[in-house]
């Protein structure tokens, strides 16, 4: 949907940043701050698809293979806000890729309150220090495919009037995929985790 509340065309560019949302992700990792907790709304809501899936991070690193949490442990990963739209067909100048320098952040974090360890692997990750292109998209894919087995997974099927909060912290999310020419309506706030950052971010996710 547009600034005007009309469904954009299936042509339009922002189209690809509804799709990209289909991908696993965390809420604003390419961000110098650390989102907190999203809230998301249901106003409008097709007859079919367009459901929300969560992913376990704290449970999706408990299971890793010993192999597996050697190589991962001490890596840090690169996150730009344009990565998933790029996989999609977007092309960008460099100009505007300047525009929004990418943030880093550790694949494996302790949860601030908890203290329990997480797989940190959205789909915003654009490289991981230290490893060629080729090599660090493999193990992201690798970790992705990891953190959502099924029983990682928790799916849920939207109502008029439902409202979702999750902690972006330890989880991934993904929408499915739904008839792009019906109305879906559902609007998200996102709190930051450091105090000096704007406190909410507001959008709505179509």
């Amino acid at each position: 949907m547009g600034e005007d509340g009309e469904i954009l065309d299936r042509d339009h560019r922002s189209i690809t940043g509804s799709i990209a949302n289909q991908f696993w992700h965390t809420d604003s990792s390419f961000l110098q701050t650390i989102a907190k907790y999203s809230l998301l709304a249901a106003r409008v809501i097709p007859d079919d698809g367009g459901d929300t899936e969560f992913a376990d991070l704290r449970a999706a690193y408990d299971a890793l293979p010993d192999d597996l949490r050697a190589i991962v442990t001490d890596l840090t990963a690169e996150h730009h806000a344009l990565y998933s739209r790029t996989l999609l067909g977007n092309h960008y100048t460099e100009a505007e890729l300047a525009l929004l320098p990418p943030s880093r952040w550790p694949l494996v974090r302790s949860h601030p309150v908890t203290g329990r360890k997480i797989l940190f692997t959205p789909i915003h990750i654009s490289g991981i220090e230290g490893m060629g292109v080729a090599e660090s998209r493999m193990l992201v894919n690798e970790l992705i495919e990891h953190a959502t087995q099924p029983q990682f997974v928790h799916r849920h099927k939207w109502r008029v009037g439902d409202l979702v909060m999750w902690d972006n912290r330890c989880t991934l999310h993904r929408g499915r995929r739904f008839d792009l020419s019906k109305r879906r309506d559902l609007r998200r706030t996102t709190t930051m985790q450091d105090d000096t950052a704007p406190i909410t971010a507001l959008d709505r996710r179509n």
